[in-house]
């Protein structure tokens, strides 16, 4: 291709999709809200702050917090650990979540009840407690716990990611209006299928609400592999990220407000009878981690290679059975009675 048409191509690509701008003449849209994690994405739509959590927390006046993805939530039976320890549980969980949920979730729910359990509990796997852009960007779930400014989550995502390439990208989102297209545009082209399919519009409005829920989570079929994150020796050098994750702020904050932060590894699915297999940086990884975790005031525990955690106690990938988790909660009981008066 003679470079002269080539150059002509580029300036298409580049030039063509400035039209998006005048479209968006004709569909027009409030300003967008300013993100709270600049360091990675621009205005957008988000989610209410979920203020309930924290009165709810009042009320309930629990004896333990748990805080998590799936992994807390297969594992910890609440009405199961009230009754061995004879104390209140209340789970804050979201499937599909990370350490800057959990993070928020401390910061913005917990400590501003001012209850005082015995520990707040956080389930996580492997690296992901220094691993802060792991799940972040399930906005949806960090929306629920996030104020309008979160400058020290910012900072650490920042420094994680540096930001060049977000500054690059923003002056192209103000150039070209790509969320502003986005946000008319993906309805209409989202509904158009049912449109197709079903003309009027009652039949498919209910069309679209069984097809959404016929595609929910439980409908999907257990897989072994399911939510299965493979352990990566370059995410296992705990010097390199810990001052890069939201790990130091969740232990200074619960320090500052008097709280007894207990962080617990899951142990992954085992294999052949036996623990999974760790590797000589993950072993270096977990006994730094521990270190840090014991010298700035919280407690941890870690489930690998507990011979009580036998296969049978699993369902898909590193969640546990119905039966597994009622297992896991007298065992896991137990453990806290041993940590924690």
């Amino acid at each position: 291709m003679p470079v002269s048409k080539f150059l002509l191509a580029v300036a298409g690509l580049l030039l063509v999709p400035l039209g998006l701008r005048g479209a968006n003449r004709l569909h027009p849209s409030p300003a967008l809200p300013a993100t709270y994690l600049p360091a990675i994405e621009g205005a957008r739509d988000r989610y209410p702050f979920d203020a309930g959590r924290v009165p709810g927390l009042v009320g309930m006046n629990p004896s333990w917090v748990v805080i998590g993805d799936s992994m807390a939530g297969s594992r910890v039976d609440p009405a199961v650990l009230a009754r061995l320890t004879g104390g209140v549980t209340a789970p804050l969980l979201y499937a599909g979540s990370g350490p800057a949920w959990w993070y928020l979730v401390l910061k913005n729910w917990v400590i501003p009840s001012r209850i005082h359990p015995k520990a707040v509990i956080v389930f996580f796997r492997d690296t992901n407690l220094t691993n802060v852009m792991f799940r972040i960007d399930a906005t949806w779930a960090l929306d629920t716990a996030a104020l309008d400014r979160e400058p020290d989550l910012n900072a650490v995502v920042a420094r994680r990611r540096g930001s060049v390439f977000y500054q690059v990208r923003d002056r192209i989102e103000r150039l070209y209006q790509a969320e502003q297209v986005r946000r008319w545009i993906e309805p209409q082209v989202n509904a158009w299928p049912a449109r197709v399919m079903v003309p009027y519009r009652k039949p498919r409005a209910a069309f679209m609400e069984r097809l959404n829920e016929r595609f929910g989570l439980a409908h999907l079929r257990p897989m072994d592999a399911a939510d299965m994150q493979a352990t990566e020796d370059r995410e296992a050098d705990f010097d390199a990220f810990v001052d890069k994750s939201a790990l130091p702020l969740m232990l200074r904050d619960a320090r500052d407000a008097g709280l007894t932060l207990a962080l617990v590894r899951v142990q992954r699915r085992p294999i052949d009878g036996r623990p999974p297999f760790q590797s000589s940086a993950l072993r270096r990884y977990v006994t730094k981690l521990q270190a840090y975790v014991e010298t700035h005031g919280g407690i941890f525990m870690d489930d690998t290679g507990d011979p009580a955690e036998t296969i049978d106690l699993y369902e898909d990938g590193d969640h546990l059975s119905r039966e597994g988790r009622r297992r896991y909660t007298e065992l896991f009981a137990s453990r806290l009675r041993q940590r924690i008066p």
